[in-house]
């Protein structure tokens, strides 16, 4: 290549070549060469030579430090980047490179000081090496779970990208369609606007200016120093907190942005919660723990014990592998069960919350070892129903086991997760209404019975129903019920949060007021409250589209439901895809099937191809075990779909998640005999479906099919999910 000589060296300088290194032309073209020849090893040789002659020029130390970071062990990287730190300290380059390097190394702090360091020396044109920097960091923040200033690195580094690197945008869809991730965390920070009342405008301007530009920490620190002068003024308050995530300062930020919802409660209740929700989902709550415990009992008589197990309903035998359960230490169990409090009804048609049967743990038969009797071995959380658990077990086994009881701690989990949580094993033949209607009062009851009387540290220890009577407590009562919804939003509770909300005298949440919406800048966590019927076009599908980015299932339900009905859209949208969100966001898989129907039926009006959401369908019949239904589908699929790539690809990921074909593309069998293996997450503390998209890789060993409890996000595959 050749290289301008008018134009900047690539290390980092503002000097241009012919002012700055017109000696080292032909050679920055040789190594430009090699590097696009992708011949590392070679020019790393060629770039030492150059380091000889000249020990103390950038070019060589940028090129040797580069190298070196693709190349070399950790240790020549970190010498490589460290002197050319060390010959030209005010070099944004250097900083950036240094940034790279801590952050592969886990060194969040120094990286991020480095990379700020790398912004500040920057005069006039961004050095490419900061870019990466950019990317690098924040991905190093996402391994250590610090969600909002990755968000906030990958932000940045976006607005910079070039036409052909979409990396940072992937990154932040990724983050924001992850189930994983709370809803709060998936809000981009945003900086305020200085109060007309401010008397430092100027200097609140100037602050404002520098973060925006990426500037975090120098706008932190001017922040900081109003502050001391308006110490409780939110708008600096919440501008500390969003530069403190930016820079990945998760603590002290939550700290600031509870201060800042103290100080706003007020003024904007409102905000003040959804604040105080966010900075209580960064906090370590020293919460209440259980023990998840293993009991064993020795076995006197092993048949009579079997025999005992076999014939006592409230024993489920598992047919699981158990060759699989076997470790170098101990052989495989005998049997496994699963225990329950009762007996299950003979028909799922005459289903009750009284007669549902629960799961109270998993029960494993060993035998006789040379060091170890032969004994039985219960899994359970030690919470309410643990001392039952253990009765009932007794009772089942009688004289053929040992009544004493031996503990070993397997783990902990918090006390609430416990409450919450629940497992059930209903009849094979439950009807999906009943199971729907179940879990709906189940779930309506635990919150409103057990969960408003449950003690939390964020509430000083008190219930919520205690806090209720307590002023001082009504901020983080109203951002534990906020935070408690937007749980349910990601795992789709049938539950009207009205409903806690009175009963714990808070204010409501109901549609938000039409006047003076800014759909663009509202919050996230208010979106299903948006008046869609007052809304404009415009406004309906901007607030459509950040909820489907964000993945808020009950927002994209209720805009997704008014752009179908809205005439003056009715060409101008892909109603076909607004069916498929709709059935991502349904919780009944009969409703989900009839979303996919239409979504078929809209791809055909509009001339395309149904094939991908008849690939989708495919998918849900499999999970509902009607190979009736997902036999004809194939047919049609491989007779008059399967040429289209898309199509192809996609029935490919569905046959091979459900173990039908290899990997390979071989015919695993299963189709069309019979079914595919059964899902493999059962429905122990969840009503949701089990669907291609929910893992990456092949279905788990089939286990029985049982009963629902808490319902779990669908991973119902979708067209553009991959």
């Amino acid at each position: 290549m050749t290289i301008d000589a008018y134009a900047y060296p690539p290390c980092g300088t503002n000097k241009k070549i012919k002012f700055y290194c017109p000696d080292m032309v032909a050679d920055i073209e040789k190594i430009e060469r090699m590097l696009q020849g992708e011949q590392r090893v070679a020019c790393l040789d060629f770039v030492r030579k150059m380091l000889e002659k000249h020990p103390d020029h950038s070019v060589p130390l940028f090129y040797n430090a580069i190298l070196n970071l693709q190349l070399s062990d950790e240790h020549k990287a970190e010498e490589a980047v460290n002197l050319f730190l060390e010959k030209h300290p005010d070099n944004p380059a250097a900083h950036a490179l240094k940034a790279t390097l801590e952050a592969s190394l886990g060194k969040g702090d120094e990286a991020i000081d480095e990379l700020q360091t790398a912004l500040e020396k920057t005069e006039e044109r961004l050095h490419p090496s900061l870019y990466d920097a950019f990317g690098a960091v924040g991905q190093m923040l996402l391994m250590t779970g610090k969600v909002l200033g990755a968000r906030s690195h990958f932000t940045l580094q976006s607005n910079l990208a070039p036409d052909d690197d979409n990396m940072p945008m992937q990154m932040l869809m990724r983050l924001n369609n992850s189930p994983e991730i709370p809803i709060f965390l998936k809000q981009d920070l945003s900086l305020a606007e200085c109060p007309a009342d401010f008397p430092r405008k100027d200097e609140f301007n100037k602050a404002l200016q520098d973060a925006a530009q990426g500037l975090w920490r120098k706008g932190l620190k001017q922040f900081e120093e109003l502050r001391a002068g308006a110490p409780r003024n939110p708008a600096i308050l919440e501008n500390i907190a969003a530069l403190q995530f930016s820079l990945g300062q998760d603590d002290v930020a939550a700290k600031t942005l509870h201060t800042y919802a103290v100080a706003e409660q007020r003024n904007d209740f409102e905000t003040a919660t959804e604040a105080e929700a966010l900075a209580k989902a960064l906090t370590d709550q020293d919460e209440e723990q259980i023990d998840v415990v293993n009991a064993s009992m020795s076995i006197h008589e092993m048949e009579p014990l079997l025999e005992k197990l076999r014939v006592d309903e409230r024993c489920e035998h598992l047919p699981i592998d158990l060759s699989q359960l076997g470790t170098e230490e101990s052989p495989p169990p005998r049997a496994a069960y699963l225990l329950l409090d009762k007996p299950r009804v003979a028909s799922g048609a005459d289903l009750t919350i009284e007669n549902v049967s629960s799961v109270l743990g998993e029960l494993l038969v060993f035998g006789k070892e040379t060091d170890r009797p032969a004994r039985v071995e219960f899994t359970s959380a030690k919470g309410p129903s643990f001392d039952q658990a253990i009765s009932t077990l007794k009772e089942i086994c009688g004289d053929a086991i040992d009544p004493t009881v031996s503990e070993d701690v397997q783990g902990r989990i918090f006390a609430l997760q416990d409450l919450m949580n629940w497992q059930w094993r209903l009849p094979d033949d439950t009807p999906n209404e009943v199971r729907n209607r179940l879990m709906t009062e189940k779930r309506r009851e635990v919150i409103l019975e057990n969960w408003v009387n449950f003690p939390l540290q964020t509430l000083g220890g008190k219930t919520p129903l205690e806090a209720s009577k307590d002023t001082e407590l009504r901020l983080p009562l109203a951002a534990e019920v906020l935070t408690l919804e937007m749980v349910g939003q990601q795992e789709k509770w049938h539950f009207d949060f009205a409903e806690l909300r009175a009963k714990l005298s808070l204010p409501g949440a109901g549609t938000l007021p039409a006047d003076n919406l800014d759909v663009l800048n509202l919050p996230i966590t208010r979106l299903h409250r948006l008046p869609v019927a007052e809304l404009s076009d415009q406004d309906l599908i901007q607030g459509y589209g950040r909820s489907v980015i964000r993945g808020l299932n009950k927002a994209v339900e209720v805009l997704a439901n008014e752009l179908l009905v809205r005439e003056s859209l009715k060409d101008q949208i892909d109603r076909s895809q607004l069916y498929g969100e709709l059935a991502r966001t349904a919780t009944d898989s009969d409703q989900a099937l009839g979303y996919l129907k239409k979504a078929q039926d809209e791809a055909v009006q509009q001339g395309r191809s149904p094939g991908l959401w008849m690939v989708a369908e495919l998918s849900m019949r499999f999970e509902r075990r009607e190979m009736q239904e997902a036999q004809m589908l194939m047919q049609t699929l491989m007779s008059k779909y399967a040429q289209e790539p898309q199509t192809a690809q996609a029935l490919f990921g569905v046959l091979q998640r459900f173990g039908l074909i290899t990997p390979d593309g071989r015919m695993a069998g299963g189709m069309p005999g019979g079914p595919p293996p059964a899902p493999t997450e059962a429905e122990a503390g969840g009503g949701g479906l089990w669907t291609p998209g929910a893992s990456a890789g092949p279905p788990p060993q089939a286990a029985p099919p049982t009963g629902g409890g808490e319902e779990k996000k669908s991973g119902l595959w979708l067209p553009g999910m991959d």
